[in-house]
């Protein structure tokens, strides 16, 4: 008969045969060369298991975030004490040539910080929780805001774009959503598991004493700080930006596809979205049919794995125009791909006409004129459209001097943000035209 026992570490058996124990024949010696076998084997095992444990992210990683509590390590270079992006592109200069043409690299923007006199710096503080994170970026008070807000028009880039150290040094917030922000907390560094050995728990390193390697920054959670408001933030049931849940109730949460997989691609630090023409062109596809009286536009996301667009301030408009032989519009269509918001005693929604993951939407135009020869369509993509309401109104009104230099800055950029994402044109059946 024989009795089985288990590791503790659950991953090894052995098996010790009663009778063979209590034969007269027994040999003790090679017995016990079995049992110490195994019972390397079993804490070796019990070695790998927990060398293998992902230690996650450190509990409140993403509350009042920090990077600098308490003193460095005594025996650190000033490099590795330096927070500013240009130090970490010393050596992660691949990672930082990504970073620097971000949104995340200018979050700090001249739309945002021309709007905090308004506000005052606790607000503006409140602001900072997304487009600057770090305790370290805050406002301290009144005056820091003021002489951050003056800064910032001296200095158009926030950093050094060329990593040079000895650039002036500016505030920390002006470099936005920095290296430190995602990657430093209490002088510590954290960051994915290495692609060569997919390790996670501490790494060891020369630099500034390794780091520490989880898959949390391999998940879609990790974005969810700044992504995905909370509910109290709702707006027709509907948090103001809402990703993180319409990822998770797509079939690309199902399939464990993530954001990073296509916000930042074999890891690079692009965050590339709707401000990108390839980007978004990549998650859609356009179909293009027609008949002898309409014609349809069928636009389906394909690749998106949240509503397109995913917030509020984006605006996604298809036109189409009956054309005739002298390119003359005789007819033209509009329809808007939108969540569109307005303040009225209160946040309301007008309406919500976005593509969720895999909707296909058909846009027909119909009872075409008989003189026209053709129908074109475009698809005109304009990311910063509320934005650029919220500008228009600001500038109407009194503002400080250097705040309307940011905000008129502000308005140029996002009208210059606009871009033809589709435009194609299909001969109407029938016609003569050449």
């Amino acid at each position: 008969m024989a009795s089985f026992m288990r590791s503790p570490a659950g991953n090894a058996l052995f098996a010790v045969t009663r009778q063979t124990l209590t034969g007269p024949k027994y040999d003790r010696q090679p017995m016990k060369r079995q049992i110490w076998m195994a019972v390397t084997l079993m804490v070796i095992g019990m070695m790998l298991t927990a060398a293998s444990v992902d230690p996650g992210l450190p509990a409140g990683y993403w509350d009042e975030p920090q990077a600098s509590s308490g003193g460095p390590p005594h025996n650190w270079s000033q490099l590795e004490t330096d927070l500013r992006p240009e130090s970490c592109a010393q050596c992660h200069s691949e990672q930082f040539n990504s970073w620097k043409k971000s949104l995340h690299a200018h979050a700090y923007s001249p739309g945002l910080v021309g709007q905090f006199p308004n506000m005052g710096h606790a607000e503006a503080n409140s602001c900072l929780q997304c487009h600057a994170p770090l305790k370290e970026q805050l406002y301290t008070g009144p005056d820091a805001m003021e002489k951050s807000i003056t800064l910032r028009l001296k200095h158009p880039q926030g950093f050094s774009e060329d990593a040079d150290l000895e650039s002036p040094v500016l505030p920390l917030a002006h470099s936005g959503v920095s290296c430190a922000v995602c990657h430093v907390r209490t002088w510590q560094r954290f960051g994915p598991p290495p692609k060569s050995t997919g390790a996670v728990g501490k790494v060891e390193g020369a630099a500034h004493g390794g780091f520490t390697a989880t898959r949390a920054f391999k998940s879609s959670q990790f974005c969810a700080s700044c992504h995905q408001f909370p509910q109290s933030m709702a707006i027709n049931g509907k948090p103001l930006e809402n990703t993180l849940n319409e990822w998770k109730e797509s079939s690309f949460s199902e399939g464990g596809i993530t954001c990073q997989q296509c916000h930042m691609p074999d890891r690079k630090h692009e965050f590339r979205g709707i401000h990108d023409p390839e980007m978004v062109r990549k998650g859609l596809a356009f179909k293009l049919t027609q008949s002898n009286t309409s014609a349809r536009l069928t636009i389906t996301s394909k690749w998106i794995g949240h509503a397109f667009p995913t917030y509020v301030t984006p605006k996604v408009i298809v036109l189409a125009d009956a054309l005739d032989r002298d390119g003359k519009s005789l007819r033209s269509w509009q329809w808007d791909i939108i969540r569109e918001i307005e303040y009225d005693n209160g946040w309301q929604e007008k309406r919500d006409t976005r593509l969720m993951p895999g909707e296909s939407r058909a846009f027909s135009a119909a009872d075409i004129p008989a003189a026209a020869t053709s129908v074109r369509y475009r698809v005109l993509v304009q990311p910063d459209h509320f934005y650029k309401g919220t500008y228009s109104d600001l500038l109407s009104g009194d503002m400080e001097p250097d705040a309307k230099a940011h905000i008129q800055k502000a308005s140029k950029l996002a009208a210059a943000n606009e871009y033809i994402l589709f435009e194609k044109s299909v001969k109407r059946v029938g016609s003569s035209s050449p």
